[in-house]
């Protein structure tokens, strides 16, 4: 298991997969839609499930809610197909969208986990040679607040960084120190669902002294650069339209 931004995963190991999915996170529009590109770069056909679950943040915690056909009537968000064949060396496209249209909570992001699980695709009287392993993947899908509040504090301490999301909506924080005589390892962006705690440690090359410090909404309607300090508090509270 490999964890990526938001801790969305990937499940298998390494190497080529039966089906790749051309982003981790997703944003919607302005009219809550988005669309994932599913590829098959096997040599046989793949069969795709699709499930979604409601993430909230709970004390800190991501907490999942997975739809299932006894709570249909509560879900917020659904995909244009839950199952589905990809053919060889073929992609999908699959939309997702939300349910609420004009009841949607504008005061706070709505955060989905959509999670995409192959398995082999057997014919009828065709025998399944050897032995088959998936691999799936889980992708965030959020869409955004319109009404925002900003607010976060990010702490610097020697090579560790401490972020604080207080906001109502998710923030990407870039981390920059590269320069003419450092040009790799002096860079690193996280992504903070609200509510989130989280601590990184900062590559060896922007881990001395002060640091560029980039922060955005996650759909870039908020932007604040400010330098970051060791031992030094950066904190900001707003609400913008």
């Amino acid at each position: 298991m490999k964890k990526l931004v938001l801790g969305c995963i990937l499940l298998g190991s390494t190497g080529l997969n039966a089906m790749a999915l051309d982003t981790m996170l997703k944003v919607a529009d302005k009219n809550g839609q988005g669309a994932y590109v599913v590829t098959n770069n096997e040599l046989d056909p793949v069969f795709v499930n699709v499930n979604l679950a409601k993430i909230k943040i709970k004390q800190g915690d991501v907490v999942k809610d997975y739809y299932t056909k006894d709570n249909l009537l509560s879900w917020e968000a659904s995909v244009t197909q839950n199952k589905f064949i990809v053919k060889p060396g073929m992609k999908k496209i699959i939309g997702i969208r939300a349910l609420c249209a004009d009841s949607c909570d504008e005061n706070h992001d709505s955060i989905f986990a959509a999670q995409f699980t192959p398995t082999p695709y057997k014919k009828k009287g065709k025998e399944e040679k050897g032995v088959s392993i998936s691999y799936g993947y889980e992708s965030i899908f959020i869409i955004p607040a319109k009404n925002k509040k900003i607010s976060y504090t990010i702490k610097k301490n020697k090579s560790l960084v401490r972020l604080k999301n207080d906001s109502n909506t998710t923030l990407k924080v870039f981390f920059n120190q590269c320069s003419a005589m450092f040009k790799s390892d002096c860079s690193i962006k996280s992504v903070l669902l609200p509510g989130r705690v989280r601590t990184i440690k900062l590559p060896k090359n922007a881990q001395k002294g002060n640091i560029n410090t980039i922060v955005t909404s996650i759909d870039d309607d908020f932007y604040r650069k400010e330098v970051l300090g060791d031992e030094n508090e950066l904190h900001f509270s707003k609400k913008i339209n």
